[in-house]
This record gives C-alpha cells, sequence and structure tokens, in this order.
C-alpha cells in the first residue's frame, strides 16, 4: 500500500497563501529529496505533489516540503487519480509535470542496457502525463539518452506525446556550469505543452568555462 505524508496545515496554507497569489501548480514524479521541486517552487510554482518510491527519500522529502504531499510509491503502481485525490490538486487544471526518471539504462558511465527494467520507467512518465494533462511537462535524464540505440526509446516518448495532443521541443542538452554552477554536469532536457499553447524555449547560456 501507498504512503502519503500530507500536512495538517496544507489546507491553512492553501487558503492564507496561495488563492491570494495565484501560484502555478505542479507535479514532481522520481522526486528523491526534492531537488527538483526546490528549483520549481524556487521559480514560483506550488508543488502540490511528488511521488518518491525510497521511504528515506520521501520522508526527507516531505520534511523539506512540509505543505506538500508526497506519496511514497513507484511511479509504475501510481495512478493520476491518487496523484489528484491525495493532495490538494484535486480536479484542478495542473499546470506543469516534471520529472527524471532513473538514468542507470542510458548513462554513458554505465552498461547501457535496453533491456534494463528502470528504463521503463520513462513511459510512466509518459503515462502520468498524458492522464494528469498538465499545461506543460518536463522531462530530464542523462545525456546517454540522446546517443545510439538508447536515442530510439527518447524518439518514441516524443512519438506518443505527439500523438496525443502535446507539442514538443527538440530535446536538448544542457550543462549546470552554463547556469553558475561549478560543476560541469550535463543533462537532457524534454519539454513540451498542450496543442494551442506556447512552447517555452531552452535558456541561454549565462555562463562559460573552460573545458579541458
Amino acid at each position: 500500500m501507498a504512503t502519503s505524508y500530507p500536512n495538517s496545515d496544507a489546507a491553512t496554507y492553501l487558503k492564507n497563501n496561495q488563492l491570494q497569489h495565484h501560484r502555478p501548480i505542479a507535479v514532481d514524479l522520481f522526486a528523491g529529496a526534492g531537488g527538483m521541486t526546490l528549483g520549481f517552487e524556487q521559480a514560483g510554482f506550488d508543488v502540490l505533489a511528488a511521488v518518491e518510491l525510497d521511504p528515506i527519500h520521501a520522508s526527507v522529502h516531505e520534511y523539506n516540503f512540509p505543505f506538500w504531499t508526497t506519496i511514497c510509491r513507484s511511479v509504475s503502481q501510481t495512478s493520476a487519480q491518487e496523484i489528484r485525490e491525495q493532495s490538494a490538486i484535486g480536479d484542478r487544471d495542473l499546470d506543469v509535470v516534471f520529472g527524471g526518471p532513473p538514468c542507470q539504462g542510458f548513462s554513458l558511465m554505465g552498461k547501457r542496457d535496453l533491456s534494463d527494467a528502470r528504463n521503463s520507467l520513462v513511459f510512466d512518465f509518459l503515462r502520468l502525463v498524458l492522464d494528469l494533462q498538465p499545461k506543460y511537462f518536463v522531462l530530464e535524464n542523462v545525456r546517454g539518452m540522446t546517443i545510439g540505440k538508447q536515442r530510439q526509446v527518447l524518439e518514441t516518448v516524443i512519438k506518443k506525446f505527439e500523438q496525443h495532443g502535446y507539442q514538443v521541443k527538440n530535446p536538448q542538452v544542457l550543462n549546470a556550469a552554463n547556469y553558475g554552477v561549478p560543476q560541469n554536469r550535463q543533462r537532457l532536457f524534454l519539454i513540451g505543452c498542450r496543442r494551442g499553447l506556447t512552447l517555452p524555449k531552452y535558456p541561454e547560456a549565462e555562463t562559460s568555462f573552460a573545458q579541458k
């Protein structure tokens, strides 16, 4: 059975804060301790629900973001209805669903095994986006997903999104070092929106670094 960690003060927070400021709302899949949740929160979003399999990470996430709901369960066993019912989302229109599915089967540092069972979790991200129907989605993964046979998975995901009413921006690899982070860290990003909305642009590089 899934465990959720709702905070009793959430309703009060929503009444006193969100309804006054009309902040956009989001869901974090494969949430971990909440790195992406923090980024979206700092960008002005209320991340009303997060899904994380590991109970320790889920507990840390709930501690870091006590006003929202953390669902401790595999994304593969979680439905859009459960996310809506167990959080403050209800029947509201979601602004964005974001997440970084496990990357071990795609990473250039690993075995790059296409049969790695964790690779299929990318399609659970796809499933939940299509079921939750947010205005936008953001998928994050490793650069290796764009190379070799692993790119087939990425192209299939893009095709499925486009077949189900989403327009998708061409995937782009961004380096954290170009955004003020002292780390050479490349990550793939895929963004999309419901057809009829305007696709956002990927951010321009803000800093540079010397590659050896």
